[in-house]
């Protein structure tokens, strides 16, 4: 009787051919035909990628571009600035006490003999003030009233109506009080002018009547007129003196040294003999200030004609020559004294001040930092040409503190080499050889209006962008 799979009649063979097929897996022919099939297939998929990621790359859309536009930026230096002034403090004949009203606007020139102001009897240093103000903005009106306002336009003034504003209201916030009040007198004449050419009143005549009427209600409070007081000599008028005319004077400073000028800033102002101070004649148009900073700073005077100088608690600058630098025997400061040959009206006179100068002036490209690259061992960056990017060198002449560089090409150069390739493809017009400058080379220089490129990674000449 036989027993097994009814449906396998030959046991024996099919057991035969299983082992047949397992023992062939490990033929080596099929084994090296199976591998060769799995390398292919890996390197296939790996190609594909590699095409796939640098043709991403290449389109790549995130790059950060910027214009290469002439800019000219200034180096500069904070520092105290003393006024140092040729001047004659003016005093009542005979009071003590009372108030000043100036009869000559601050900085007006005056001859000698000439009225400089009244004694009043009652002390108001409040409704002084407010004659000072409205003399100053009388000054400022008569100075503007022979311009032909068909030609102005209220534009600039809103401008620096909001300008002020934003200023007085910065002052405040950084509790720089003074600073606001010194502000505010520019501020009403601007409004002032502002009114006159929107029509809101007729014309200048109006608004300095206006407050040549206030000034009369005001003088009129303040008693008996009991002194007028004229120049001993002919000069430039201030009605205020801080009694340190003396102390801080031009005379001095030919040949100062830095320890008396040290001494002078821990002085104390001349009280005077008791009389009431009427005010200060300049008697000579140039003034300096004398600013101690490091012998590194001062270092940057050295080859200077001249120098712009904003007083920053008067918003006001001022361009000054050099006048000295004063070292410090041993030690590493000095003081570089500046003159100025412009007496200026309605100018904040205090003796200290926070002044803003400008050291040196640089012409050329604003670009950030990180746009610059190194090829070939020489400074560039990368810009954009139609789809693709080309190298361009830059000559570096000044980095500032936040993050950018002042660059500039040489367009001479430029010149040379595009002649130079303009003539190597006409003699190879013929034949299928096409020259650039990376034949010869070198790389262009920068040149206005070229679109760099800031930010991106794997960049190179010939790059497609896009």
């Amino acid at each position: 009787m036989r027993t097994g799979d009814p449906l396998n009649q030959n046991p024996e063979r099919s057991e035969r051919s299983f082992r047949e097929r397992f023992f062939s897996l490990f033929d080596r022919n099929y084994l090296a035909r199976t591998l060769a099939y799995v390398l292919v297939s890996l390197l296939a998929v790996g190609f594909i990628f590699y095409i796939g990621y640098h043709l991403v790359d290449q389109f790549e859309p995130g790059l950060e571009l910027v214009d290469a536009v002439t800019k000219t930026v200034a180096t500069t230096v904070e520092a105290d600035a003393y006024i140092f002034r040729s001047e004659v403090p003016v005093y009542a004949s005979n009071c003590w006490s009372g108030s000043v009203t100036a009869a000559v606007a601050d900085g007006g020139k005056v001859s000698r003999g000439g009225k400089l102001a009244d004694v009043y009897s009652a002390s108001a240093p409040e409704i002084e003030s407010r004659i000072a103000e409205i003399d100053t903005q009388i000054a400022q009106l008569r100075k503007h009233e022979g311009e032909d306002r068909s030609v102005q336009s209220t534009a600039g003034l809103d401008a620096g109506i909001f300008d002020t504003f934003y200023a007085i209201a910065s002052d405040c916030a950084a509790g720089k009080y003074g600073n606001a009040i010194a502000r505010r007198v520019g501020l009403l004449v601007d409004m002032q002018k502002r009114a006159v050419l929107r029509g809101a009143v007729s014309d200048y005549d109006t608004q300095i009547m206006a407050l040549e009427n206030e000034r009369d209600r005001l003088k009129s409070q303040l008693g008996q007129n009991l002194e007028t007081v004229y120049a001993a000599q002919s000069g430039y008028y201030y009605a205020e003196y801080d009694g340190y005319g003396e102390i801080f004077s031009a005379s001095l400073l030919p040949s100062i040294t830095y320890d008396e000028f040290l001494a002078l800033t821990e002085s104390e102002p001349d009280p005077g003999d008791g009389r009431l101070s009427a005010g200060t004649v300049l008697t000579d148009y140039r003034w300096y200030v004398a600013c101690p900073m490091s012998k590194t700073e001062a270092a940057e005077f050295v080859d200077r004609v001249s120098c712009d100088v904003e007083f920053l608690s008067a918003a006001e600058s001022f361009t000054m020559t050099l006048e000295r630098i004063v070292s410090q025997v041993p030690g590493d400061r000095a003081v570089v004294i500046l003159e100025c040959g412009v007496v200026p009206s309605s100018f904040d006179f205090t003796r200290m001040q926070k002044v803003l100068i400008s050291t040196e002036e640089y012409t050329g490209f604003e670009l950030p930092l990180t746009a610059l690259r190194v090829v070939d061992g020489m400074n560039g960056v990368y810009v954009q040409d139609g789809v693709t990017i080309r190298f361009r060198r830059v000559n570096i002449l000044h980095e500032t503190d936040d993050g950018t560089v002042i660059c500039v090409g040489n367009p001479t150069e430029n010149a040379a080499i595009r002649e130079d390739v303009r003539v190597a493809n006409l003699a190879a017009r013929d034949s299928d050889v096409t020259y650039d400058e990376t034949s010869f080379g070198t790389y262009y220089w920068i040149e206005e209006n070229d679109v760099v490129v800031v930010g991106g990674r794997d960049l190179y000449t010939g790059k497609i962008i896009g």
